[in-house]
């Protein structure tokens, strides 16, 4: 899996929870674990650290 799907994969999840509020710290790193052994990802210097990324930028966007 490319970093671009990757990353989507993380957005469609992410809407698909259907979220009402931001997540906790301790929830995005839940998250975030659980989409790390979902994906498969190309490289290995792609890591959990890019889904968190991922995750609290799109939280901040439709958060605020």
């Amino acid at each position: 899996m490319s970093k671009e799907d990757a990353e989507a994969a993380v957005k469609s999840e992410l809407r698909a929870r259907k979220l009402t509020k931001p997540m906790t710290s301790a929830e995005v790193l839940m998250f975030c674990q659980e989409m790390y052994s979902k994906l498969q990802f190309r490289s290995k210097s792609d890591r959990l650290s890019d889904i968190r990324v991922w995750t609290e930028r799109w939280q901040s966007t439709m958060f605020g």
